[in-house]
């Protein structure tokens, strides 16, 4: 099994914002509509609240 990293400017329809003392990941379409947030204290917190959202 490979260990590959992934690197934020990979991740092109993710939006990273830092916003009182908070990170928020949202999802975005092609035409830059933002589809779905998701919320955390960390990158990783927020990422998976994403992902949770999504299920």
């Amino acid at each position: 099994m490979e260990n590959n990293i992934i690197t934020i400017s990979e991740l092109k329809n993710l939006k990273f914002e830092y916003i009182k003392n908070e990170y928020v990941i949202a999802l975005v379409d092609n035409q830059g509509f933002e589809i779905l947030k998701g919320y955390g204290i960390s990158i990783v917190d927020a990422i998976n609240d994403l992902h949770q959202n999504l299920i």
